[in-house]
């Protein structure tokens, strides 16, 4: 059972899935007779081409309907078989080791749950949610109740826009989730479940192409889920479903040709210091997700292992921790700043240094020491998004090593190769009122040349290069939601 190599995608078929959506509001006939086509073994023949080779199907609820619906699913798990794809069944509810193995004795590879009852065996794929305090020694990472990534609506219905302090809306993403439970668990398989929403209407190719790449930039897969009117259109072979599952399977099918680019290293200017966990846990997951949120370039520094991290290029470190660091990390924390560095702390730091009168923040003192900076807050450390704009502001712009000019609403994931021979800047554009305007990347260091890929067609492109007086400018014309500049030195 080599989890690590399958795509997954939920099969959503048979009794169970019936039941389930005649609880729901607005379930239509037209769903139903889906549920039932997906049932069929020939619905199977929409797989080929993909490179889907994984199936989830609803096994049990801990409901009178299980038994029904394992003896509904025999014929399709049959014809997956045959075709060598993987199955895993979802457990709901009921009790797991009789769940697990009657679907090892009907044909299945796994089973995936939410539940937290005894080992089952090690066939038995755990989903939870995001917090990774007891995960950090898992093969396999399943995470589930995720946000659905594009622009959050969040405007009351009386008003004509709203948004953010900054002024843009706001960006729903599990990209930087993604980077840091491979950052601290490094898992071999991780899942990510989130299901389309049910917007009245099947969704655009492009936001399931969103989706695609925000898990996948930084190694994690989807588990596809499609909206029911998609499932439908799919079911009565429309042409617009049809066109926009081959575009769903060419997104999958890209990022899975490109996986060597999850071996690159994310640039980082601000190193986060915290234990990601208890009491920190919130603080510090939003503060990363805004961070990425608004550009930054940051590393995730794990408190335990942080006295072993290598700080070279970091021009900044923030201490987000609620507690004081063991002496030894204070120590090499106050060195780093003594020896050129900005390390952003906590009120309980004890200042040191001069006060630096050339600085003046309304939420931190600043102190010069040795040939840094220190900067100590002047009250509990409690709004991420505050901190996160503070942040940034405290490590200037003076010394970016990435602008983009011209980006409309997007996300951007910067990148390098492990031997400095190459790079990655990850585009995530969202989709806006506005036309897309071209825009250009400017990069500290100074690439000889750079090529986009889009999933759209097989082949690169190159792009112009210009070099400033400092640093280098590549021009991008006006790109689909998501495309990715490769540079080379």
């Amino acid at each position: 059972m080599d989890v690590a190599k399958w795509i997954p995608m939920r099969w959503p078929c048979g009794p169970l899935e019936l039941e389930r959506g005649k609880r729901r509001d607005g379930f239509t006939s037209d769903e139903a007779d889906a549920l039932d086509e997906w049932a069929r073994p020939e619905a199977l023949e929409r797989l080929s081409g993909t490179e889907l080779d994984c199936l989830v199907l609803s096994w049990a609820a801990g409901s009178p309907l299980d038994a029904e619906q394992q003896r509904a699913l025999a014929p399709l798990v049959g014809a997956a078989r045959k075709r060598g794809l993987a199955l895993v069944g979802w457990v709901a509810g009921g009790d797991l080791r009789a769940a697990a193995a009657s679907a090892a004795a009907a044909g299945l590879d796994a089973v995936a749950t939410e539940s937290d009852a005894a080992d089952a065996g090690p066939s038995v794929l755990r989903f939870g949610g995001r917090s990774l305090a007891d995960r950090r020694a898992s093969d396999f990472l399943g995470v589930s109740g995720l946000v659905w990534p594009g622009i959050r609506e969040t405007r009351p219905r009386d008003v004509d826009a709203a948004s953010g302090p900054t002024g843009p809306p706001w960006l729903d993403s599990n990209a930087w989730y993604v980077r840091l439970a491979r950052s601290l668990v490094n898992p071999k398989s991780l899942w990510l479940g989130f299901d389309a929403p049910d917007v009245g209407q099947s969704l655009e190719e492009a936001a399931y192409l969103q989706a695609i790449a925000d898990t996948s930039v930084f190694g994690g897969r989807w588990l596809v889920s499609l909206d029911p009117h998609l499932r439908s259109g799919l079911s009565r072979r429309t042409s617009a479903a049809e066109t926009r599952w081959r575009g769903i399977a060419r997104g999958i099918g890209f990022f899975e040709a490109h996986r060597d680019w999850v071996g690159y290293l994310p640039e980082g200017q601000l190193g986060v210091v915290s234990d990601y966990a208890g009491a920190d846990e919130f603080l510090s997951f939003e503060v990363l997700n805004l961070l990425s949120r608004q550009g930054s370039l940051y590393r995730i520094l794990d408190k335990p292992k942080a006295l072993a991290a290598s700080l070279d290029g970091l021009d900044a470190i923030l201490f987000v921790d609620s507690a004081p660091p063991e002496p030894a990390l204070a120590a090499e924390l106050d060195a780093f700043a003594d020896a050129g560095g900005t390390l952003i702390a906590p009120a309980f730091w004890p200042a040191r240094g001069a006060p630096d009168d050339s600085a003046w923040f309304p939420r931190f003192r600043v102190f010069r020491t040795g040939r840094g900076r220190l900067a100590v807050a002047r009250a509990e450390l409690a709004d991420p998004y505050v901190l996160a704009d503070d942040a940034q502001l405290l490590m200037s712009h003076r010394y970016d090593r990435l602008r983009v000019f011209n980006p409309g609403t997007a996300q951007f994931h910067y990148a390098l190769r492990t031997d400095g021979r190459g790079a990655i800047l990850h585009a995530l554009r969202l989709d806006e009122p506005d036309p897309r305007q071209p825009l250009t990347a400017w990069f500290e260091r100074p690439w000889t040349r750079a090529r986009v890929w889009t999933p759209a067609g097989p082949d690169a492109t190159e792009v112009k290069r210009t070099a400033p007086e400092r640093g280098v400018e590549f021009s991008l014309a006006a790109l689909p939601g998501y495309s990715a500049l490769e540079l080379f030195a």
